[in-house]
C-alpha cells in the first residue's frame, strides 16, 4: 500500500463507476479478455492504473468465470462478486470490544461467479479444486422453516464440521434465511477462485461470506442497508464456530483506495484518513496456520468475564461500562491512576469454578461465553487481556489523531507496542526466550502510582508465536521500517511492517536472507496496493 497519488484527495476521488452486474457468460468473457471497454474502465475504478496489478485482477475474474463455464456450461446469465482481503494496521483483537480499526483493503481477492438456478440447492465449485472440492446444499434442508429466527440457538446446536470450506458459503446464506423466514431463498450455482493467501491473517475466509452476501442479495432481491452489511456478515460468520467481531467484513465493504478506513462498532462510524506518500506496507507471510478457533473465542471470553467483574466492582460507574474502550478517563471520570486501580480487581488468572464463583448471578451468560471453546489448563488471563483492551483501544483512537497530522514515526511506535502486547519471545538470530506478558500486582502498583498513558501499555493478549515474533524482530530490525506486527487473530498469518518507500527492497531482502531461506521456505512477502471495497464487479 502507498499513499495517495500527489495531489488527489479523498474527498476529490472519481465518482463510483457503475457496476456491470448481470451479464451473459459470453458478454463477461469478452469483456474481460479485452483491455478496453466497461471491465477495464471498472477494473481501473477498483484497482487503479498500475498495469501489472490490473493484468493480475483480470486473469482472477477470467479464471472463475471460466471454472464456472466448465462446470455449469456457457449458456448462462452470471454476477461477479469480489471481495478483497484486508490489512489491520493497528487496533487488533477490539473490533467486538467497541475499539477504532485501521483497515485498508488490499489487492487480492476472492472472485465468486454466480447464477441463480431452479430450486434451493447451492452448488459450488472452486478453481482450486485440490485443495477445494466441490460440494452442494439444499438451504431448507439445513435450515427448515421452523428452525428460522433464532440464529443463536441454531448455531449452537446444529452439528457443524469444522475447518470445511464450504461453511463459509453456508453461512450468509442460511443466516439470511434466518432473517427471511417466509421468504424461501433462491438456489445457486456458483464457482470460486481466489488469491488471498490462506490462513495469512488477511481474512480469506470472511473474503467468501462477504462475496456470497453480495451475490444472494441480488438474486433474492433482498435489501440491507449499508450500515448494518458488516455487522450482517459478522454474525453469519458465526455459523462456522468463532465468536468475532465484524471489522474485517467491515474492511472489506467500506474501504476506498487509496485512503485507510479508520472505524469502529456500537454505533458503526468510518472516516477515510491520508496513509501518508513515500510509504508502503509490506506483508511478510509466516507460513505458520492459525490455532483452532477455541483460543480465539477463550479471548473474547476473558474480555466479558473481565468486564462484568469490574462492573461488579465499580457500581458507580457500572453503566458506563458498555465495552471495553469505556475505561477510559473520558467515559467514566476517573483519573488513569483510578483506572489502573480498579485492575485491582482483577484476577490475575482464573478458573472457571472461581469465575462461577466471582460472578454467581450471571450464570446463563457464562455458560454461553464458556460453551465455545474448552477451559484453558492455566486459567483465563483476566487481568492481561483486559489490560491489552484498555491500551489498544486507546492506541488504535491515537493512532488516528497521528494519521491525520502525518507522524507515521508515532503510528509506527504503536504498532510496536500493540505486537508486544501479544508478544510470546524475544528473538535473536540464536536464541528465543519466552515472554510472560502476566500483570502481576507489583507491576500493576508501579502503573497506579507512575500513571502513565493507557496507550502505552501493551498488556498480555499473547496470540502471537515464536515464527511471528522472528519476523516482527527481523522487520524493526531493518533501517526505514517504522513499525511492525503481527495482524488479524494471530497464532500465525502475517507480519504487517510499515517501511520508508526507499527501504522495501531492503527489508523483503532481510525477511528472506533471515526467516525463509533458513527454514527453506519461499518468498512471503506482499508489498500491498489498496483497492475498493467489496460488491458485484
Amino acid at each position: 500500500m502507498r499513499g495517495p497519488d500527489p495531489g488527489l484527495h479523498t474527498s476529490e476521488r472519481p465518482s463510483v463507476l457503475s457496476i456491470i452486474g448481470e451479464q451473459s457468460v459470453t458478454s463477461w468473457l469478452e469483456q474481460l479478455e479485452s483491455e478496453e471497454g466497461r471491465a477495464t474502465d471498472r477494473l481501473t475504478h477498483l484497482y487503479g492504473t498500475d498495469q501489472e496489478i490490473l493484468a493480475s485482477r483480470r486473469m482472477l475474474m477470467l479464471r472463475a468465470v471460466e471454472t464456472f463455464v466448465r462446470t455449469y456450461g456457457r449458456d448462462r446469465s452470471v454476477v461477479v462478486s469480489r471481495a478483497p482481503g484486508r490489512i489491520n494496521l493497528l487496533g487488533n483483537h477490539i473490533d467486538h470490544r467497541g475499539g477504532y480499526l485501521n483497515y485498508a483493503a488490499i489487492n487480492r481477492d476472492t472472485v465468486l461467479v454466480a447464477s441463480v438456478n431452479e430450486d434451493d440447492t447451492v452448488r459450488v465449485v472452486n478453481a482450486n479444486v485440490d485443495r477445494f472440492p466441490p460440494t452442494e446444499f439444499s438451504i431448507g434442508s439445513l435450515l427448515p422453516e421452523a428452525d428460522r429466527g433464532d440464529w443463536h440457538t441454531y448455531i449452537n446446536q446444529t452439528d457443524i464440521l469444522a475447518g470445511r470450506w464450504e461453511n463459509y458459503i453456508r453461512a450468509p446464506i442460511l443466516y439470511l434465511q434466518d432473517n427471511h423466514r417466509n421468504q424461501a431463498l433462491k438456489g445457486m450455482d456458483v464457482a470460486v477462485a481466489g488469491d488471498v493467501p490462506i490462513a495469512a491473517g488477511l481474512s480469506s475466509s470472511s473474503t467468501l461470506v462477504v462475496s456470497t452476501f453480495n451475490a444472494a442479495t441480488h438474486f433474492n432481491g433482498i435489501e440491507i442497508k449499508r450500515a448494518e452489511q458488516a455487522e450482517f456478515c459478522g454474525a453469519a460468520e458465526w455459523y462456522v464456530g468463532t465468536r468475532g467481531g465484524s471489522g474485517d467484513h467491515a474492511a472489506m465493504l467500506y474501504s476506498k483506495r487509496q485512503a485507510l478506513l479508520h472505524l469502529r462498532f456500537f454505533p458503526l462510524t468510518t472516516e477515510e484518513l491520508p496513509f501518508p506518500p513515500g510509504y508502503r506496507v509490506v506483508a511478510c507471510n509466516s507460513f505458520v496456520e492459525h490455532a483452532p478457533p477455541g483460543i480465539f473465542n477463550e479471548r473474547v471470553a476473558t474480555y466479558e468475564i473481565g468486564l462484568l467483574m469490574l462492573k461488579q466492582a465499580n457500581a458507580d460507574i457500572a453503566d458506563l461500562l458498555e465495552h471495553i474502550r469505556d475505561l477510559t478517563p473520558e467515559t467514566t471520570g476517573k483519573s488513569v491512576s483510578d483506572i489502573y486501580t480498579m485492575l485491582q480487581d482483577l484476577p490475575i488468572r482464573a478458573t472457571r469454578e472461581e469465575i462461577r464463583s466471582r460472578l454467581p448471578e450471571h450464570g446463563d451468560r457464562l455458560k454461553s461465553l464458556f460453551s465455545p471453546h474448552p477451559e484453558p489448563m492455566e486459567g483465563y488471563r483476566i487481568r492481561q487481556v483486559v489490560l491489552y483492551g484498555i491500551g489498544e483501544c486507546a492506541r488504535s483512537a491515537r493512532g488516528g489523531e497521528l494519521l491525520k497530522s502525518g507522524d507515521l514515526m508515532g503510528f509506527g511506535e504503536l504498532k510496536r507496542l500493540s505486537h508486544n502486547g501479544d508478544r510470546q519471545f524475544n528473538t535473536t538470530d540464536s536464541t528465543s526466550d519466552p515472554v510472560d506478558n502476566r500483570v502481576d500486582d507489583d507491576a500493576l502498583k508501579t502503573l497506579i502510582k507512575t500513571a502513565p498513558r493507557l496507550s502505552d501499555q501493551p498488556g498480555g493478549y499473547d496470540c502471537s508465536c515464536e515464527e511471528l515474533d522472528r519476523l516482527t524482530d527481523i522487520a524493526n530490525s531493518v533501517d526505514g521500517c517504522v513499525g511492525a506486527g503481527l495482524t488479524g487473530g494471530g497464532l500465525g498469518g502475517c507480519v504487517l511492517a510499515i517501511v520508508e518507500e526507499n527501504a522495501v527492497e531492503r527489508l523483503v531482502q532481510a525477511v528472506n536472507n533471515e526467516y525463509y531461506a533458513p527454514r527453506g521456505l519461499q518468498d512471503g512477502t506482499l508489498v500491498c496496493s489498496s483497492s475498493e471495497g467489496a460488491g458485484l464487479v
